[in-house]
């Protein structure tokens, strides 16, 4: 089977690189001229277009940052549903709002296929292929790809039937996500302020009932690695964005998710858009006038 990716940023770029491991013959889109000169490092095979990518493959992955973006590599000129037939198929496994998935899906109707299958587990788990996977779409077609999807996720779970299922179940899980991680870092901060030694509330909390992925794996890199995690800011801002448009449709509360998006949106102004998700940690620094870098030296247990 011939599989394209559409997107060669840090989970892109991964995802292909598991493919072609797992044997199959894989093309890439990328719209970055660095990108596309470096695709033969991984044995991928740089396509001019996501048109020319679609007429060449049978299936294509979407992992693009936006809606914008997956509008212009889909249905823009040269984009994928140019080069599309009615037995092609379309993985998207950006993180996209389920109205936007949804509205794609039914554009594409009668034009190709289309599985939406979102990811959780970050640029750790896309290099090694540990995702977890949220498909949803027609039962005959999760199983025709569920090979390919086993070659870049561990978990590979069916939300549902319908286009929009996954989307939906990556959405409410970033909206977990960031809340986890805001809050982590306030009570963090706090301890640190307090006196405590940084890395002790992170061995000691991930080992009790206030412990998360978050506080793991996300709040330690505001010291351990200045911030820098690989997962961008950007992608925390559209996420909540996404989650209470999500609440709004359905008239739900998302009294929580606002204020996260409110944290989230302070730092995107201050950084001009840039930057990685870790940053939610300097957020709670600024607003409580307090840097972690600033005091250490608490006995580790």
């Amino acid at each position: 089977m011939n599989i394209g990716m559409i997107g060669l940023g840090q989970m892109g770029w991964n995802l292909a690189k598991n493919l072609s491991v797992a044997g199959y013959s894989v093309a890439g889109f990328d719209p970055r001229p660095d990108s596309r000169q470096r695709m033969a490092q991984i044995n991928v095979q740089a396509a001019d277009s996501p048109a020319s990518l679609a007429a060449g493959t049978d299936a294509a992955v979407l992992m693009v940052l936006n809606s914008e973006q997956a509008e212009s590599a889909v249905w823009g000129e040269n984009g994928f549903a140019a080069g599309a037939a009615i037995d092609k198929t379309l993985i998207i496994m950006s993180s996209l709002s389920p109205v936007f998935v949804r509205a794609l899906a039914a554009r594409a109707e009668g034009r190709f296929r289309v599985l939406d299958a979102p990811v959780s587990g970050g640029v750790e788990g896309a290099r090694a292929a540990t995702l977890t996977i949220m498909a949803s779409g027609p039962a005959d077609l999760q199983q025709a790809m569920m090979p390919v999807l086993r070659a870049m996720g561990k978990n590979v779970i069916n939300v549902g039937h319908e286009a929009g299922l996954g989307a939906t179940m990556k959405t409410i899980n970033q909206a977990m996500l960031f809340a986890a991680l805001a809050s982590a870092s306030e009570m963090v901060v706090a301890g640190v302020k307090a006196g405590l030694d940084p890395d002790t509330i992170i061995k000691v909390i991930s080992i009790s009932s206030g412990g998360s992925w978050a506080l793991e794996h996300r709040v330690p890199l505001a010291w351990q690695t200045d911030y820098v995690s690989g997962a961008t800011l950007a992608i925390a801002a559209k996420d909540m964005r996404s989650a209470t448009e999500l609440a709004d449709s359905l008239g739900t509360s998302a009294t929580i998710a606002r204020e996260v998006r409110r944290l989230v949106d302070i730092g995107m102004a201050r950084h001009q858009g840039e930057g990685d998700d870790p940053l939610m940690v300097e957020i709670i620094e600024q607003l409580s006038d307090f840097y972690i870098k600033s005091r250490t030296g608490a006995v580790s247990l």
